[in-house]
């Protein structure tokens, strides 16, 4: 037999009488020499402000970083925070935000940070129902001279890494059951008690809002613009399907405004969601009908119309609504800049200036609304610049579908609601330059999401009986305190990138294991597998 095989026959054997335990100690884990002590920065915890978010929700991220080298660090701390389907971040990784955090963190220091981030507007790249992750980066762009740059991400879920689990969110409907007003016969500037009922009539909850009052002559309809508000009414929030009842007292003007002149039969309506919290289609008008939603009231005295024709008056108008040119992405953020004059003879008190999303064409009666801007007053003969921030919202009510690419305007409308007494109401709009309207979804799709059909009024099922969970023995109580205390004991120690484990075959895990040796020794456990 030559002399390699017996030398093989021989190692063989050897295998036969017991297993040959290799220990290598990982060099990740030792301090490598260095003329001058060097930081080294990790994410030592990440949370969110919520567990269950949709996409387009606003959150805020919080979190720890722990300088655990042996030198001091110096200078701002920058970290990036990305969601994902991984935990690991790869290139399907969506920035969400960046951000510089306070440092000059000795060793063992640590520094805290809260950031206010959005989801993006549509599903990441990969997402198919499953819980993301919000993953923290510390030093993304490696400014910071460390000693371990491999643990600045990936180190695992409660340190810089965190799960969200997607829910979309079911929308509410608030209506008006019942509606009533006492005294229903009164005079000008006198107070009157609302008592209204508010169903919610969807399958989500209704958050609290609040509710106008409004006044219409008999005439004509309400929301054919002789629409004149006189107050709100606080509404609480109500749950899916359910119906609360509210009190309010109203302080009738103290004489009608031009729109209301020479009436004294009334349609007092109320009208949900003043604010647009809930459903932001404008505008908002009744739509259940008298005893519901709408009553009458009977108003005597106030001015003459020739006594009121006869007081100077402030004169608002809307100019020039200056929008971006280049084109808006849904969920966006983005400036309009608009004049508002008074060429009236009298001051303008305090009033709101709504922001409306129209049409190419600039109608009203199916626009979204976007945002209000409150003017304290303003003097005759003055003009008034606004530049408001305002989103593009993310998801659009159900029932209303645009193009991925579409052309709209940003409508501004000064004082719907009659709080200033004006001779002409008709200048009180102005209409933007067109606007590219633009869906880029980070999964590469172009749609314009939009919320759930909403559920109608049915009859909640059952959620199921509840099973008692048993108490815990004394056995399984101390294992339980043992993982505790195991647990608490990492925490404390140095933290480092966990790579991703891959499946290889036990030749390949010692040969792997075994580089840093000279060739021979790999050649002994390739013959051991011969």
């Amino acid at each position: 037999m030559l002399s390699n095989n017996r030398r093989a026959a021989a190692r063989r054997r050897a295998w036969g009488r017991g297993p040959i335990i290799l220990r290598f100690e990982p060099l990740e884990g030792r301090q490598l020499l260095a003329a001058n002590a060097l930081p080294d920065l990790v994410g030592a915890a990440l949370d969110t402000s919520a567990l269950t978010l949709d996409w387009g929700d606003k959150f805020h991220a919080t979190g720890v970083i722990k300088n655990q080298g042996n030198g001091a660090q110096v200078g701002e701390i920058p970290v990036a925070i990305y969601a994902s389907t991984n935990p690991v971040l790869g290139p399907g990784s969506v920035l969400l935000g960046a951000t510089n955090i306070p440092g000059d963190l000795d060793p063992g220091e640590t520094a805290t940070f809260d950031q206010a981030l959005s989801l993006p507007p549509t599903s990441i790249p990969g997402y198919s129902g499953q819980p993301i992750y919000i993953t923290l980066r510390v030093d993304p762009q490696n400014t910071v001279v460390e000693s371990n740059d491999n643990n600045n991400f990936a180190v695992g879920q409660g340190f810089d890494t965190a799960k969200l689990t997607i829910a979309q969110r079911v929308p509410s409907s608030l209506i008006g059951s019942s509606l009533g007003v006492y005294p229903d016969q009164t005079t000008w500037g006198k107070q009157v008690t609302v008592t209204a009922q508010v169903r919610n009539n969807a399958a989500g909850d209704a958050p609290a809002t609040r509710a106008q009052v409004i006044l219409t002559p008999t005439s004509v309809n309400p929301g054919n613009g002789a629409d004149v508000t006189v107050g709100y009414l606080d509404i609480p929030a109500v749950p899916a399907y359910q119906t609360i009842n509210v009190v309010g007292t109203i302080t009738l003007p103290a004489a009608p405004v031009t729109a209301l002149v020479g009436n004294t039969s009334f349609y007092l309506s109320v009208l949900q969601d003043a604010d647009y919290i809930t459903n932001p289609l404008y505008p908002h008008v009744p739509t259940q009908g008298l005893g519901f939603d709408v009553t009458q009231i009977a108003i005597t005295g106030g001015a003459t119309p020739a006594e009121l024709s006869a007081l100077p008056k402030a004169e608002l108008a809307a100019s020039g609504v200056v929008a971006p040119s280049q084109p808006i992405a849904w969920g966006q953020n983005f400036q309009v800049t608009t004049t508002v004059q008074n060429l009236g003879r009298a001051d303008a008190g305090p009033f709101h200036v709504k922001f409306i999303l129209t049409g190419a064409n600039g109608s009203l009666d199916h626009a979204i609304y976007l945002g209000d801007a409150a003017i304290e007053g303003l003097q005759s003969g003055f003009n008034q610049q606004i530049v408001q921030t305002l989103n593009l919202p993310n998801r659009l009510p159900n029932g209303l579908t645009l193009d991925s690419v579409g052309v709209g305007k940003i409508a501004v409308m000064i004082d719907q609601d009659y709080a200033v007494d004006e001779a002409l109401k008709s200048n009180n709009v102005s209409l933007s330059n067109p606007v590219t309207l633009r869906v880029l979804g980070t999964d590469g799709r172009s749609t314009v999401p939009t919320s759930p059909t909403g559920t109608s009024l049915g009859q909640p099922q059952t959620a199921g009986a509840l099973t008692p969970t048993k108490p815990l023995t004394k056995a399984q109580a101390r294992m339980q305190a043992r993982a505790q205390a195991r647990a608490q004991a990492r925490a404390q120690g140095k933290l480092y990138r966990r790579p991703v484990q891959q499946e290889k075959s036990l030749v390949d895990k010692i040969e792997h294991n075994l580089k840093v040796f000279p060739g021979k020794v790999k050649d002994f456990v390739k013959d051991l597998f011969d």
